[in-house]
């Protein structure tokens, strides 16, 4: 799209003058994804008004692209029956996305008005979690027994490519549907046309468990390298397949899902109102505000130390900011590497270990640093220095082991370890280093 913004401009224009062969040819040489941005530049009430003229074709691939927000504006202007049809010509992966968000008396509606085949296709596939293998995966696929030559299955192929996208491999199957093999596309097109499949297939693929978890599948497929990965029962029973867009949909959602809880927020809001923005954070915040409550009484219990001797509270900042900040970089360190597989259980105690003596030596770098300037402030008090040392050394020390510990003890317990993001470290190291700051004041000073 050569100027996005003029493109915007012109069809906002045909749509409010009502232009509808104007806007159907403007959308003649654009892309499916071309489409949907400009949809999502739209208001709510135009979104509706343009996805009407969209044939099924255009409109099964355009609403896969739309965010949750653009769908929920224009699926009150289709009738279930034109849903229908357009969930029909989806993938079933993304229609069993699209059906599974509708309201359950309109999906029960929608899947009336469908044909038996693709309805029990859907429902069959909205039995499964839908962070899941089983969630993500698409029954649409070329299987063939062994015994078919290889000339029959390119006929196959030839009758099937318009309705299944990216035919990368062919899968051998028994008569139970048990996986026994696959072919890749160009083993079948170099090979002679009589040939049973039997002897071109590669026997025992890789598979992955219909019931894994949809970030353990974009591991294997990163690891592996892969593009289409078959999907299995227990018994070893075909039932779908994943491909590589997918998965790529996936490390994104994961990545910006991790990225919103480090931030202390369940989801993108920026799109949502201000009501739902503010009670989305509010039990984050509450945290936050629950620790300085905790920091602030603290304070208060030491409040006759701070009156004997004020300087204390001159270098707070510093030694809290630095045992936040070491703290926030743990954590984000241990989520990324949980995350692309890099840390495994077997290695949590070497990498807490690790950080632990990190923490010890950045500590004792920046207590040192911070003890020499507290000397050169309080000359006459010697042992500040000492104290400001040990404290920052003490806090960052701590903060590292904690930043990496929090999100490994949620990890282990089934959490997402994005979870013990900034307002548990922040909290935890705030309480732990007013507590270390005074009492190594106390123990030092008085």
């Amino acid at each position: 799209m050569p100027d996005k913004a003029s493109e915007l401009k012109r069809l906002k224009e045909y749509i409010d003058k009502g232009w509808e062969f104007h806007i159907i040819e403007m959308l003649h040489d654009l892309k499916p994804v071309e489409i949907a941005e400009l949809i999502e530049a739209l208001d709510e009430e135009s979104r509706g008004k343009f996805f009407l003229l969209l044939d099924v074709d255009t409109a099964s691939e355009v609403i896969a692209e739309l965010s949750s927000e653009s769908r929920e504006d224009i699926l009150d202007d289709i009738s279930d029956k034109a849903l229908a049809r357009i969930v029909q010509d989806m993938d079933s992966d993304d229609a069993a996305d699209l059906v599974g968000d509708l309201k359950d008396d309109r999906a029960e509606r929608v899947l009336a008005e469908m044909g038996l085949v693709d309805a029990s296709e859907i429902k069959a596939l909205l039995e499964y979690p839908e962070d899941s293998a089983g969630g993500i995966m698409q029954r649409e696929l070329v299987s063939t027994p062994p015994s078919t030559l290889v000339d029959e299955v390119i006929s196959q192929i030839r009758q099937l490519h318009l309705e299944i996208d990216n035919i990368q491999y062919i899968f051998v199957v028994d008569q139970q549907g048990k996986l026994m093999g696959t072919v890749p596309l160009v083993d079948l097109i170099l090979s002679k046309t009589e040939t049973p499949i039997a002897q071109i297939m590669n026997i025992d693929p890789m598979t992955v468990p219909v019931e894994m978890d949809q970030e353990e599948v974009a591991m294997l497929f990163k690891k592996y390298d892969k593009l289409v990965m078959p999907v299995v029962d227990k018994s070893g029973v075909l039932l779908g397949r994943i491909t590589v867009d997918d998965i790529v949909d996936i490390i994104e959602e994961e990545a910006t899902e991790d990225m919103f809880m480090m931030a202390g927020a369940e989801e993108d809001l920026l799109s949502s109102s201000i009501l739902k923005n503010a009670a989305t954070r509010i039990p984050w915040l509450f945290v936050c505000w629950i620790g300085g409550v905790l920091t602030t009484l603290l304070i208060k219990g030491f409040e006759t130390t701070l009156n004997q001797l004020i300087g204390l509270a001159a270098f707070m900042p510093i030694i809290l900011g630095m045992g936040g900040n070491i703290g926030a970089q743990s954590v984000a360190l241990i989520v990324r590497g949980i995350a692309t597989g890099r840390a495994t259980t077997a290695q949590f105690v070497e990498i807490i270990t690790k950080q632990f003596v990190v923490g010890a030596l950045l500590g004792a770098v920046y207590g040192l640093m911070l003890g020499i300037i507290a000397f050169g402030i309080y000359p006459d008090i010697p042992k500040m220095s000492i104290v400001v040392g040990l404290a920052i050394f003490i806090s960052m020390m701590l903060a590292s082991f904690v930043g990496t510990a929090l999100p490994i003890l949620f990890y282990k317990l089934g959490k997402d370890p994005a979870v013990a993001s900034a307002p548990f470290v922040t909290t935890t190291m705030d309480l732990v280093g007013v507590f270390a700051y005074f009492v190594i004041a106390v123990a030092l000073l008085f």
